[in-house]
């Protein structure tokens, strides 16, 4: 099995049952393949408080959906984040 296959398939597995929720789902429906946002960002695009963002963040970053990439100053708050990405299969 290739790397991508699993992870489409524990993709699939997490939405099936519950783990990727609503709110969860809106946020990685809202983000563009391969571009790194922060958290704020996020927030301001989507609409959704930053406490949100935050809590479902932290959940796609858990189950492998997101994952943190290269230092960066965010476009909003002009402090050095950790950014998040959506892998391209996603």
């Amino acid at each position: 099995m290739t790397v991508s296959f699993t992870s489409i398939n524990a993709y699939k597995e997490h939405k099936k049952n519950g783990k990727v929720a609503s709110q969860s789902q809106f946020i990685l429906n809202s983000m563009e393949s391969g571009v790194a946002y922060s958290r704020r960002e996020l927030a301001k695009l989507t609409g959704l408080e930053l406490s949100s963002v935050c809590g479902r963040v932290n959940e796609l970053l858990a189950i492998g959906m997101i994952i943190q990439t290269a230092p960066r100053k965010c476009l909003i708050t002009k402090k050095t984040i950790k950014p998040v990405v959506k892998d391209s299969l996603f």
